[in-house]
């Protein structure tokens, strides 16, 4: 599965990166948009970090 995701990642625009990232990390640190994107402009060109918030993400299990 992981081949797959870093599939998907390597295939994303840089927007989209960036779209994601800053989806993850406003689901996940209930920060704001204007954060997210600051965060997010740190690793957006780093596949191996967009990757590795994105599978934490999908493997943090149900929210309650």
């Amino acid at each position: 599965m992981d081949d797959n995701i870093k599939q998907f990642i390597s295939r994303l625009t840089y927007w989209q990166k960036m779209n994601l990232l800053i989806t993850i990390f406003q689901a996940d640190n209930h920060i704001n948009r204007d954060e997210a994107y600051e965060k997010s402009l740190d690793i957006v060109t780093d596949d191996d970090q967009v990757f590795y918030q994105l599978d934490k993400m999908l493997g943090i299990g149900p929210i309650i």
